[in-house]
């Protein structure tokens, strides 16, 4: 129907419709829960590491101030301060790298656990679509974004201000420090404003991570007619279905026929059933069901018998009992063999007097 296309995405995601979105890299995911973590670690890693680093940073300055005046101009001097300057940035800076590519990783995996893949960076036409692009402006996302966007303004605002405000009484005394404890000062109000600043984004990034995996698990949402479609294509149409178990059936329907010209009796209601029956008591413990049937099938055993000269033997009772119990290529079942045992008793009596 063509209103089924159209249907609301009431049901919830199945398993595979989320495994695929997770291969191609959508998956719920806060980046302000990964920002607002980075963010404190790196400003804690500063802070640890502050000290150590100015030290370092004004011993470079002493020694390249003091070794200035032997700089030499060639191609082999410029190469060994370039390399003596990268060494030093990294040392400056390498535990802070190190400390930020941690969290980050860490964060991103505590959000989707373990997962790598390509496919969110492959380029797509659709994303540099203009008309999607402007039709992205009056989604319901685009409106959080503002918001969370004014929200994070009007907080760092409101924080700055108090933060500021709260050491108004120690700024006169700024006129009798020292440039060293006016650095010190400014550095540790700074440092009380990033923190104030850093928890309550962390807080507001939590109710984000929040938010991100309910409208994840709201867009995933699908519909009956798409659960319908889903299952068809993993387990396979319906009517596909139907003709390759016809046709499973109809190849073992002949192969039983087949088999039929080996039995030795032919048992039978006398119409609506036949069950062809075969004894070898040299290789066999018990007779064994060559082929069985109703109507149509069991009309066409009777005749494949006549043809080949098979004794056909008429026993409704014990016809219905091995249609029913007997499976085909199996023995027959043991309450049934002091019964078949006449009957092939009577069949070898049969062929005596024929020879």
């Amino acid at each position: 129907m063509a209103e089924e296309s159209f249907q609301e995405k009431t049901e919830e995601a199945s398993p595979r419709r989320l495994q695929e979105a997770r291969e191609d890299g959508n998956v719920p995911k806060s980046a302000e829960f990964n920002s607002a973590l980075i963010l404190i670690f790196g400003l804690m890693t500063l802070n640890i590491l502050s000290v150590q680093i100015f030290r370092k940073l004004i011993r470079g300055f002493q020694i390249f101030y003091s070794e200035l005046n032997t700089f030499s101009l060639s191609i082999d001097g410029f190469r060994t301060y370039a390399f003596l300057g990268v060494q030093s940035i990294f040392d400056l800076i390498g535990p802070f790298l190190i400390v930020i590519a941690l969290v980050g990783i860490v964060s991103n995996v505590s959000q989707v656990g373990f997962l790598f893949t390509l496919k969110p960076i492959q380029p797509k036409f659709s994303k540099i679509d203009p008309i999607k692009g402007l039709g992205k402006f009056f989604k319901l996302k685009s409106l959080v974004e503002l918001i969370k966007g004014l929200l994070k303004l009007t907080i760092i605002g409101i924080i700055a201000y108090n933060t500021i405000i709260g050491h108004q009484d120690e700024y006169p005394l700024l006129l009798n420090y020292t440039p060293v404890q006016i650095i010190s000062f400014i550095a540790s109000v700074m440092f009380d404003l990033a923190m104030r600043t850093l928890g309550a984004l962390l807080i507001l990034a939590f109710f984000d991570l929040m938010y991100q995996r309910w409208q994840y698990k709201r867009d995933m949402r699908m519909s009956k007619q798409d659960l319908k479609d889903e299952s068809k294509q993993s387990e396979g149409n319906p009517e596909v279905k139907g003709a390759v178990r016809a046709m499973q059936q109809k190849r073992a329907r002949e192969r039983m026929m087949d088999k039929v010209p080996e039995a030795d009796v032919v048992i039978t209601n006398p119409t609506r059933l036949a069950v062809a029956l075969k004894y070898d008591p040299a290789n066999m413990d018990a007779p064994i069901v060559l082929a069985k049937g109703a109507r149509l099938i069991a009309k066409k055993i009777k005749e494949i018998a006549a043809e080949h000269g098979i004794p056909i033997y008429e026993n409704k009772p014990l016809a219905r009992s091995l249609y029913k119990l007997a499976d085909v290529g199996k023995a027959i079942p043991f309450e049934l063999f002091h019964v078949v045992a006449e009957v092939f008793a009577y069949v070898h009596q049969l062929k005596n007097r024929r020879n």
